[in-house]
């Protein structure tokens, strides 16, 4: 969907009630910061934030206030990003300041430090590469979900992170809309009292916390699952565990009674 560059303008690069120019507060500023380490580290390696610190100390301390400005023009936009964090995008923010630390490292002058920084980039990539060869997780869940044999007059909920690979007609997907759950809720019920069968991943119970995000969990998505939005509503309810995958367990499947 192509959004009008007018409507841009006026309201701001906007992601649900946040803008750019909008929230600002401590707590904003420690988030926006907190993603764009976590960005950073988890795409390249734990020695870049020190990269940066010494990198920026350098410039400063030598008065190249050109230089600083040219790799903060890099920097800075990417932690403006990192204000809009949303499940699955960390990785693409993370291309955002990839050109302005490749340039940081080529211009370390010293040998080993710079060997060591690639080094390190490398072995941090080693077991995202490792994962990556492995069956992909949107698959194993296909499958498990073809086991329970699902019939179009089944209801099923999955996570919102489910939704691109798992298009269901008679699919439910949870996120964080408190009217759409609400809605979902209802429709939960409703089916329950028409005697279908309701079954639920252990990805939509869990939702936002212990979410796939590829190959791996969502790095900030490792939360108390108590607090998760279907925690009340499923507490009514019955869960029975109908198929599992024993290296998955976040991939099992329940049925809702």
């Amino acid at each position: 969907m192509t959004i009008p560059i007018k409507r841009l303008i006026e309201t701001g690069i906007k992601y649900g009630n946040d803008t750019l120019l909008s929230n600002w507060s401590i707590a904003d500023i420690g988030r926006m910061m907190r993603n764009a380490l976590l960005i950073i580290i988890n795409g390249y390696s734990y020695l870049i934030p020190l990269l940066l610190i010494i990198f920026f100390f350098i410039l400063i301390k030598n008065k190249k206030w050109t230089e600083l400005v040219f790799f903060l023009s890099f920097l800075i936009p990417f932690s403006l990003t990192a204000k809009f964090w949303y499940g699955g995008l960390f990785g693409r923010y993370g291309s955002f300041v990839a050109y302005g630390l490749a340039l940081m490292i080529g211009l370390i002058p010293n040998k080993i430090i710079y060997w060591l920084m690639i080094s390190s980039i490398v072995i941090a990539i080693i077991p995202t590469f490792i994962v990556y060869q492995q069956k992909p997780i949107p698959l194993i869940q296909r499958q498990l979900i073809e086991q329970v044999k699902l019939t179009d007059n089944d209801l099923i909920i999955l996570s919102d992170y489910q939704r691109p690979q798992l298009p269901y007609k008679n699919a439910l997907y949870i996120n964080g809309d408190k009217n759409e759950l609400s809605i979902i809720e209802k429709k939960i019920n409703q089916a329950l009292k028409n005697n279908q069968r309701v079954l639920i991943t252990e990805q939509a119970v869990n939702f936002p916390y212990w979410q796939y995000d590829g190959q791996q969990i969502h790095i900030i998505s490792k939360g108390d699952k108590n607090k998760a939005v279907l925690k009340k509503f499923l507490a009514t309810k019955k869960l029975t565990k109908i198929v599992e995958d024993k290296h998955y367990s976040f991939l099992s499947i329940y049925q809702i009674k």
